[in-house]
């Protein structure tokens, strides 16, 4: 504002009346400023107009600092049945109160609720940052009104339109769980994921098992050309999975969660021992299985630092270059390893 008083030739006070619409100031003289601002690039921190305002008691409590959390599941709280998206949620609340913020969930099934219903209800409230969710169809296009907000959204699941998003590194993922089995000594491994979630991760994990078998692996000393088998299967096809397993006369099976796993059991088959494990989605409540912690909390903390940072610079809308940070998982050994 000094600079622009300057530039003007008035003082900072005055600036800070005519760009505030002030009508002490007179219209000609508003109209001025206002140029010679937008002239400099001059954008108000939304965040200190809000103080400023509210200091002054010529508002109410503000809502902009409240992120909206965005979902579209078929009831309403159903992602939170979703381990790693409690933990996204989680891991992003616990960011933004650290920051002086707030996540407040939004459901678009509410009864009459529509994303353009929505959209108003977040502006007229203030809300600036708008927080997409994964959704439970995957790329599924929600008309929001984008303009309006500063947006990010977690993983692969939510594509239209481009957002900003965080994701975990997949593709890195299944590479280091490849090097680990092979390290084991494991000779005969596969790769059995549910199709949808396969979707969801963009389909990385199986890109990396494809690149993975054009690339030759250290096993039990020597550097040898590996296959990975892989198996990509529905509710109506996991029944087919140990039969599978026996026909490829796997060692060890990597999957995306632990139904695989229980499957595998249920047809007599013993895990670990005739076959051993391990999952993509490591969980803290189950230490004795081997896998990737894929770290949704600092996933989604990640995603935090991109909406702060874009509510800061006052970028809002569908970002012209759509940026993805990728978070590298961490690998944990257990029990479901038997030659680890």
């Amino acid at each position: 504002m000094k600079d622009i008083a300057e530039r003007a030739g008035v003082s900072a006070s005055t600036v800070c009346r005519a760009l505030s619409s002030n009508p002490q100031i007179p219209e000609t003289t508003r109209k001025r400023i206002k140029q010679v601002a937008e002239t400099m690039g001059y954008r108000p921190d939304p965040l200190l107009s809000a103080f400023a305002s509210r200091r002054r008691g010529r508002s109410r409590e503000s809502d902009i600092t409240t992120i909206a959390y965005l979902t579209n599941f078929s009831q309403r709280d159903e992602w939170r049945d979703n381990p790693f998206y409690a933990k996204c949620h989680a891991g992003a609340a616990k960011r933004l109160k650290d920051m002086g913020y707030k996540l407040e969930h939004f459901w678009l099934g509410e009864k009459g609720m529509t994303a353009a219903r929505l959209s108003k209800i977040l502006y007229s409230r203030g809300i600036l940052g708008l927080f997409m969710a994964p959704i439970q169809e995957v790329r599924q296009h929600i008309d929001m009104d984008w303009e309006h907000f500063s947006s990010v959204t977690v993983g692969y699941s939510f594509m239209t339109p481009n957002l900003h998003r965080s994701a975990p590194h997949h593709f890195h993922g299944m590479q280091e769980a490849l090097r680990q089995v092979f390290a084991a000594g494991y000779e005969r491994v596969g790769l059995c994921l549910f199709g949808e979630t396969s979707r969801r991760v963009d389909d990385l994990w199986l890109s990396a098992a494809l690149v993975a078998n054009e690339r030759r692996h250290e096993i039990n000393g020597k550097k040898r050309k590996m296959k990975v088998a892989r198996y990509l299967f529905n509710d109506e096809t996991l029944h087919s999975a140990p039969e599978w397993c026996q026909r490829n006369k796997l060692q060890v099976v990597i999957s995306d969660n632990l139904v695989v796993m229980h499957e595998l059991q249920a047809a007599g088959i013993n895990v670990p021992g005739d076959v051993d494990f391990a999952t993509l989605n490591w969980e803290a409540e189950h230490p004795e299985i081997s896998g990737v912690d894929q770290r949704p909390g600092d996933v989604a903390a990640s995603a935090m630092d991109m909406m702060i940072g874009a509510i800061q610079r006052g970028e809002r809308g569908v970002p012209e270059v759509p940026l993805t940070t990728m978070v590298e998982g961490v690998w944990h050994p257990g029990q479901s390893l038997l030659l680890a």
